[in-house]
């Protein structure tokens, strides 16, 4: 997990040393990052656009928007479905992209993310962008620039408007307009809530096209400037940056009759074609090593469903189990029932308990009934995931029931008097400072049961009884001798165990 934390921290700033931080998490991811997978994947495809992976982008938003769907992350799905929007609609404009940014403005609904839904909003003026609506892209963004400049948060929203509309005036030929938006681009160059590799980033895509602008209406004098000014932001392009910024390049020295400088250029282009090839068949082998360990996670949940037939006997063999110990329970109740009642010195405090705990007995005769037809109704079910499920709800409703069972129309100290008066009279008599729900805790640790138990008996948490067992062995004065409570309950009151 801090690997995902100190890669989540420095990933704008220094991807390389984030995808170090990356790698460095163990495998199996559902083992070592259980719950933030999706986080994981997320930033692995954020790195893929830092380090100009085109060709992992998109396998990486896919497993994202996998895990997060799984982990209900409704953030993280949308980010990813954005981004599968963006990569697929510069590819091709058909409805399994704008599909994915359908799904993205869902996501974030389901997660109340204002920012998300300012990212679909401004993802629709790009649409029109991209397919060279300028004005209309800019009617849907002009409007609303105030609105992302009042988001102070996070200023990259109102950058990436100002982007978009300074490119539109760009391409419309619109100097004027073009001069104003981006003079309110360039006074966020020092704006703290934007990373300063996503400004540059967006900067250079700028300057490359008012260079070729300047081409198109010959303005040397002009190109010259914004190809040198682009020269010094080269390590902010990506991949069509460059291939833009270098074919400026051709047609700049192609019009000043440069054959040399040109075919320079021309074997810049050829060697970022070779650049690029290379960098997709290293993808391609990461794309399929990643493959690869989600085929094994495959295989392991298929290797957990074929044990389910073995997990159903087992479960079935313990609930009959479970049965068995009520019948044994039931049995031993009523016998200590017999015995006490022969007994003179308690038979006052048991003849106004006895129809009590009969009526008791009687209930757990039913209720043991009632659970063998259970059985007997589950056995039959021929669908195994049903029967998996049955049993499961089966399991709980025992646990549930047994540990309820007893404290149902009556005090439970009351009840439990009847199972070992003797050691009660006895504790009580040693120790009056300890109120009823203290005694009973003392006799069930008495008799051998654990805080997990003793929860479940008396329909509280471990951590109740856990905190009762330290105010006991206070009130005892056992706490500096350096004795156990069990220890000394068991040694104490041993002799109580011969009128069980």
């Amino acid at each position: 997990m801090k690997y995902i934390d100190s890669a989540s921290s420095r990933i704008d700033n220094f991807p390389k040393l984030a995808e170090k931080f990356l790698d460095s998490v163990p495998k199996p991811l559902e083992r070592s990052i259980k719950g933030r997978i999706a986080e994981y994947y997320h930033l692995k495809a954020v790195l893929s656009s830092h380090l100009n992976r085109q060709a992992e982008i998109y396998h990486y938003n896919i497993l994202c928007l996998k895990y997060a769907e799984k982990e209900k992350n409704y953030e993280l799905a949308g980010a990813a479905s954005l981004e599968l929007f963006y990569n697929l609609y510069i590819i091709k404009k058909d409805t399994t992209a704008l599909n994915y940014l359908k799904k993205s403005e869902e996501f974030y609904t389901l997660d109340d993310n204002k920012f998300g839904l300012v990212d679909v909003m401004q993802m629709r003026a790009y649409i029109k962008f991209y397919n060279k609506k300028y004005k209309e892209s800019n009617h849907l963004i002009i409007p609303e620039l105030d609105y992302y400049k009042s988001i102070k948060e996070d200023s990259f929203y109102y950058m990436y408007a100002l982007f978009m509309v300074t490119s539109n005036y760009v391409y419309l030929k619109d100097e004027v307009n073009f001069n104003k938006y981006y003079s309110d681009f360039l006074e966020l160059e020092k704006d703290t809530t934007i990373s300063t590799l996503l400004y540059k980033i967006h900067d250079v895509t700028i300057n490359i096209s008012l260079a070729e602008m300047y081409l198109a209406e010959k303005k040397l004098d002009s190109v010259s400037i914004y190809l040198g000014k682009v020269d010094g932001m080269r390590t902010y392009m990506n991949n069509s940056d460059k291939k833009n910024h270098f074919k400026n390049y051709v047609a700049y020295f192609d019009a000043l009759k440069e054959e040399k400088s040109k075919n320079n250029y021309l074997d810049s282009l050829k060697f970022l074609h070779d650049d690029l090839i290379k960098d997709n068949m290293e993808a391609s082998f990461n794309i399929n090593e990643s493959f690869l360990e989600n085929t094994k996670i495959l295989e392991a949940e298929t290797a957990k469903k074929d044990l389910n037939r073995n997990w159903i006997i087992f479960l079935t063999c313990l609930l009959i189990g479970v049965i068995v110990v009520l019948v044994v329970k039931y049995k031993s109740v009523k016998r200590i029932l017999l015995e006490f009642s022969k007994r003179t010195k308690e038979y006052s405090f048991l003849q106004s308990n006895h129809d009590k705990l009969m009526l008791k007995v009687k209930g757990l005769e039913n209720y043991i009934a009632d659970l063998k037809k259970e059985i007997k109704n589950i056995s039959v079910i021929t669908n195994i995931e049903e029967q998996r499920n049955k049993i499961k709800e089966f399991h709980k409703e025992i646990h549930l029931s047994s540990s309820v069972l007893l404290d149902k129309g009556e005090d439970h100290l009351d009840l439990i008097n009847n199972l070992n008066v003797a050691f009660f009279n006895e504790i009580l008599t040693k120790h009056p400072e300890l109120n009823s729900s203290e005694v009973i805790i003392c006799y069930y640790l008495f008799m051998g049961f654990k805080n997990k138990e003793i929860g479940a008996f008396i329909n509280t948490s471990v951590r109740s009884v856990e905190s009762k067992r330290y105010r006991i062995t206070n009130k005892l004065g056992i706490k500096d001798k350096g004795v156990k409570l069990v220890d000394y309950l068991t040694e104490t009151f041993k002799q109580t165990t011969a009128f069980l």
